[in-house]
Formats: structure tokens, C-alpha cells, sequence
């Protein structure tokens, strides 16, 4: 029995869902909270059904405290998400937070449970999460932790936070709004001075936050980090991918890069102190967020506003 919390967020993707049930059962959670999105209207009929069949998957047969927070109405995913990870801290004070297209290595939950033990009172580490990147360095950091040669940490501190599967705590979580209120009135540029050293770096963040304000969208990925930001938190962040993103298999040729395969970790090697790695982090933005998040972020923007889908090349 695993005795950490653990949240699974759900829609209306039913082999997902299966999938990562499978996962589920064989740590067997103590307590696992779902929380789903109602069925859109306006999109295909089978829409209904769907989501059904996704909540019918959960049906733990061992001994498990299962709590559901069921939508008769659909929330549509950033207030979904805000308003099931909001329930799950009002009834915890620390867990896992995982989605329907989210498949986990089984490594992944004792990693976050020790890292959960480890940092709970140290208020700057904000969120455990379970994404690498850099495949490059991920082969290098494989080959000596299989060879058993590396004294290496298993992870780092950085300034990015991924949500493909993560883990944190209620005080951590507090005062975050999918509406960006605890930002308002500050020097947002200022607040990105304490994570990056490049003027490029900072005006495409700070592009992107006047981008979201002044349109009045809400994008639960980069509201949930500018949250980080503001509380002046880090992020650990593993040197090996412990969950993939299965959602992006079918995606655009750019955007199926982000689909990364998953590799062992534990046991854990702690690094000495809590600081940001700069140097990995802006291998992550130049890859990733300039780069595939950017078209992500693109294509979702022109489909809000201007109503038109981004044609990859």
C-alpha cells in the first residue's frame, strides 16, 4: 500500500484513464482522489459517453479510500483543474498530482513520497516534478547510475516547473488563482530578475504574461509558474524523465518531441544544497519553451482568439 495522497484528474479519455489505472493498482494508493470534467455540449455526442466510461475505470478492488468530485457540467480544463486540485488540498496537506494522459514510471511515486518527507519544511522548494528534457544528458546520467559509478544527484533545483505528473504541498499551493489576482500591482520584470540572468530570456516571459493579462486568459501551465515565481520558490526537477505524456503521440510532428520515454531513478542521491541550476535551465528554455512550448502556446492562443488552428512545417 502506498500512503501517499494521490489525485487523478479525468475527462473523457478512456484508454488513458485505463492505462494509468493499471499503473495505480499495482501501488495501490491509500487514499486517491478523482476529480472529472463534465461532458462538453457542444462538442461530438459521444462526448457523454466518453467521459462516463472514463469515470467507470476507477474501481480500485484493494482496500482504498476513495473520494470523487464528479462535474455535471463542463468546467473546460484550466477551472477543472484549479477547481479539483483546490478540492484535494482542502482535505490534504500534501500529494500527487496526476492527469488522464499521464503514464508514470513506478519509480515516480516513491521518488515523490521521499522528496515530500525531504523538503516539507523548506518553504522554497515549491514543487517536485517529474519531467527531463535533455535527452543528451539524460543518456549520460543512465549509464553511470547503471554502472553504479555516480555519486551524481538524482535531481536539481530549477526555476521551470513541469505538470505532467507532479507533486506538492497545500502551504505551497495557497493563494494560487487561475485568474493571476496575487500578481497584480507588482514589477513583473523585476520578478524575473531573481530566476534569469538574459534580457531574452526575461522579455519572452514577460511577453508572455502581458499576453495573458491583457487578454484576460487563463493557461493553468504558466499562471502555476508565475505562482512559483512570485513566492520566489525553486522547482526540483529529475535528471531522468519519470513520465510521459501520452497525449502528445498524436500531436504535430514538433510537438510529439516533448513525448519522452521513462528511466528509473531511485534509489535518490540528495544534492548538498537548494539552489537553481541557470545553466540547465536555460538549455530548457532555448529547447523547449522557445522553441515546441512556444508552438504550443501559439496554436492554443490563435484558437481562443483569433479562432484559427497553426499549420506545423
Amino acid at each position: 500500500m502506498f500512503n501517499v495522497p494521490i489525485l487523478l484528474i479525468l475527462y473523457n479519455r478512456v484508454n488513458e484513464t485505463h492505462n494509468l489505472f493499471q499503473v495505480l493498482r499495482k501501488i495501490a494508493p491509500e487514499k486517491l482522489y478523482v476529480a472529472a470534467d463534465g461532458a462538453d455540449t457542444a462538442a461530438d455526442k459521444l462526448d457523454y459517453n466518453n467521459c462516463l466510461k472514463a469515470r467507470c475505470v476507477i474501481m480500485p478492488e484493494w482496500k482504498c479510500e476513495l473520494h470523487t468530485n464528479f462535474k455535471d457540467e463542463h468546467l473546460g480544463k484550466n477551472d477543472m483543474i484549479y477547481q479539483a486540485i483546490q478540492w484535494f488540498f482542502d482535505n490534504e496537506p500534501e500529494g500527487i498530482i496526476l492527469f488522464d494522459d499521464i503514464m508514470p514510471h513506478p519509480d515516480f511515486f516513491p521518488y515523490c513520497k521521499e522528496l515530500l518527507n525531504r523538503y516539507r519544511d523548506q518553504k522554497e522548494v515549491m514543487h517536485i516534478g517529474a519531467n527531463y528534457f535533455n535527452k543528451k544528458e539524460q543518456r549520460r546520467f543512465w549509464r553511470k547510475q547503471k554502472k553504479a559509478k555516480s555519486n551524481e544527484p538524482s535531481y536539481f533545483f530549477s526555476a521551470y516547473s513541469s505538470v505532467w505528473g507532479f507533486a506538492t504541498w497545500k502551504d505551497r499551493w495557497k493563494n494560487f488563482t487561475n485568474k493571476m489576482t496575487e500578481l497584480e500591482g507588482i514589477n513583473f520584470n523585476k520578478l524575473l530578475n531573481n530566476y534569469m540572468d538574459k534580457a531574452k530570456e526575461r522579455l519572452f516571459w514577460l511577453h508572455r504574461y502581458n499576453i495573458l493579462s491583457k487578454h484576460k486568459l487563463q493557461s493553468f501551465d504558466n499562471q502555476y509558474n508565475f505562482h512559483i515565481w512570485y513566492k520566489k520558490g525553486l522547482v526540483i526537477t529529475p535528471h531522468v524523465n519519470l513520465a510521459a505524456n501520452t497525449g502528445f503521440q498524436n500531436q504535430r510532428r514538433r510537438i510529439r518531441r516533448l513525448h519522452r520515454k521513462t528511466f528509473p531513478i531511485m534509489p535518490l542521491i540528495h544534492p548538498t544544497d537548494i539552489q537553481q541550476n541557470k545553466k540547465a535551465d536555460h538549455y530548457l528554455f532555448k529547447r523547449i519553451y522557445k522553441r515546441v512550448y512556444l508552438k504550443l502556446f501559439v496554436a492554443w492562443f490563435n484558437s481562443k482568439i483569433i479562432g484559427k488552428e497553426v499549420i506545423d512545417v
